[in-house]
């Protein structure tokens, strides 16, 4: 989310929809100042989501899609953490071992 941490409705509304892996899309019915709100939120944030306002029926409705870049960054956080896990267990392993044979001296 922005820097700013707005923690409004709209935002929290916002950010659960990003973080539900289950859900692509989002269409979500809003006024006009609601959906300035999200649009600039989600361009400030540079937020791998797009978002088009469906003009059909009172009030419109922002189209919100996650991209593919969402899912790229979540794979990519994902193997660096399991790169990082394998450094720390081979560096305790290294570290155990070497307290060992300072041990036996």
């Amino acid at each position: 989310m922005p820097a700013d941490g707005c923690t409004c409705d709209l935002c929290r509304t916002l950010c659960a929809f990003c973080e539900d892996k289950g859900r692509r899309t989002f269409e979500w019915p809003l006024a006009k100042d609601r959906r300035h709100h999200v649009h600039s939120r989600i361009d400030t944030a540079e937020l791998p989501v797009t978002h088009v306002t469906r003009r059909q029926g009172r009030p419109y409705t922002l189209v919100l899609t996650k991209t593919d870049a969402l899912f790229a960054r979540e794979q990519e956080a994902r193997d660096r953490d399991h790169a990082d896990l394998e450094w720390l267990t081979e560096s305790a392993r290294t570290l155990t071992s070497d307290q060992s044979r300072l041990e036996d001296r």
